[in-house]
């Protein structure tokens, strides 16, 4: 799992340096908060305006039903957003849920402080507004792909589909997943247990092999 990155390692603050940063800081409110593992990610002041950044440890968003079940429907890494399509809406009720794995930490920026610049103009301002946009559009990527990873028809295809989708971001057939057994079995909407089993008939046929969390596809 990642450790804590650097300011200049987040893709929000992309083309904007350390300097330019410590002035954007104080226009967006901006202020950090940790988290225990199994913690809800709610903001100290209204959940609905502002954005969050991973620093370190991962979270997990869940959607719950009437029924009290959570759905797990994706997975945030350090440099990645919390909440920001939440924060951009107006008059909108989330039911989603984030949730720290494991200890975690959060940096939380005003949404409104983020998309209006501020009076002085700063160019810089405006950077960190087209790079949360272009964040947007590929969080709508990573909903794409859970969705492809649940539409497949057999338990499986879910968790080859996983893997070919990681060996693809890594760019190796030697993964290592964000998650555990576990994580994963809701991730992908599975019995632990049955997924577990077909893990091992998957090894058992020289599909792949794995250990914990690390993962060789050998087909």
């Amino acid at each position: 799992m990642k450790k804590e990155i650097s300011y200049k390692e987040i893709p929000l603050f992309e083309n904007i340096n350390e300097a330019d940063l410590n002035q954007l800081f104080p226009c967006l409110r901006s202020y950090r908060r940790k988290y225990r593992r199994g913690e809800n990610i709610v903001p100290e002041q209204d959940s609905l305006k502002y954005v969050g950044v991973v620093m370190s440890g991962l979270v997990q968003m869940f959607k719950d039903d009437i029924w009290g079940n959570h759905v797990m429907i994706g997975f945030m890494e350090p440099g990645e957003l919390v909440g920001e399509s939440f924060a951009l809406q107006r008059d909108i009720e989330s039911y989603m849920t984030f949730q720290a794995v494991k200890d975690t930490e959060i940096l939380f920026l005003s949404a409104a402080n983020i998309i209006h610049n501020c009076s002085r103009q700063c160019s810089f301002h405006g950077t960190i507004i087209q790079n949360l946009f272009r964040l947007l559009g590929q969080k709508n990527l990573r909903l794409m792909e859970k969705i492809e990873v649940s539409s497949k028809g057999t338990l499986r295809d879910k968790i080859l589909a996983y893997l070919s989708m990681m060996a693809q971001k890594q760019n190796s057939r030697y993964i290592e997943s964000p998650l555990s057994r576990t994580d994963l079995a809701d991730y992908l909407c599975a019995n632990r247990s049955a997924m577990t089993r077909e893990l091992a008939a998957m090894k058992e046929e020289g599909i792949l092999d794995y250990d914990k969390n690390t993962y060789i596809i050998k087909k």
